[in-house]
């Protein structure tokens, strides 16, 4: 399966501002973007066209959920048949198996939740699943399903604060969580990514 495996902190240089792709090394002092302040402040002064500010965006949002180009383009063409672009196209992401995990407080990182699903230690209603794309739908139960995978986990979860997205619901010490419902537009506020730019840029 093809995947982004460049330098991730250079992702974030590249958007101007902080993508968490790192987990907890994005909260701390050794977050190569607060280093480089400065030189993030001095290019940020720099005109640009209308273009590259949707071109921008679209990548801030592609590369915060760890998709290549083309996958993220199916999924805007999926978005596009709903009333709602914006919203149906940030769902579908959010919906996405290697994002619950990370949501539900199980992985620093969406490309370590990725990893916990490719090493098929994620189970889907009693069932293994070892795709990071498969869309969750209301109703089912996310788990940690291996051995190895719990040890991991449960370090994971002792070294965070607990705290879950309204639309799931989690259980830290059985290591389960369930998807409540669709998140909405509210839910979506921490995406820091200007989805109409990212509608407009795909329009033309």
């Amino acid at each position: 399966m093809a995947r982004d495996i460049g330098p991730k902190c250079k992702r974030c240089r590249r958007a101007r501002e902080k993508l968490f792709l790192r987990g907890n090394k994005c909260i701390s002092d050794s977050c190569v973007l607060m280093k480089r302040g400065e030189e993030t402040e001095s290019a940020a002064r720099r005109r640009i066209s209308a273009y590259a500010i949707q071109l921008r965006e679209k990548q801030k949002l592609r590369m915060m959920y760890g998709i290549l180009e083309t996958q993220f383009r199916n999924y805007f063409e999926r978005a596009a048949k709903s009333p709602n672009t914006a919203a149906a196209l940030l769902t579908l992401l959010e919906t996405r198996l290697d994002n619950v995990v990370f949501r539900l407080g199980f992985a620093d990182s969406r490309a370590q939740a990725r990893q916990l699903v490719r090493h098929g230690h994620i189970t889907v209603d009693g069932r293994r699943v070892d795709i990071p794309s498969y869309q969750v739908r209301p109703g089912q139960v996310i788990a940690v399903g291996s051995e190895k995978g719990r040890k991991l986990v449960s370090a994971i979860v002792a070294a965070k604060e607990p705290g879950v997205v309204p639309w799931l619901s989690a259980n830290h010490q059985q290591l389960t969580g369930q998807v409540l419902r669709l998140p909405n537009q509210e839910d979506l506020k921490d995406v820091p990514c200007n989805m109409q730019l990212i509608v407009e840029f795909y329009s033309k």
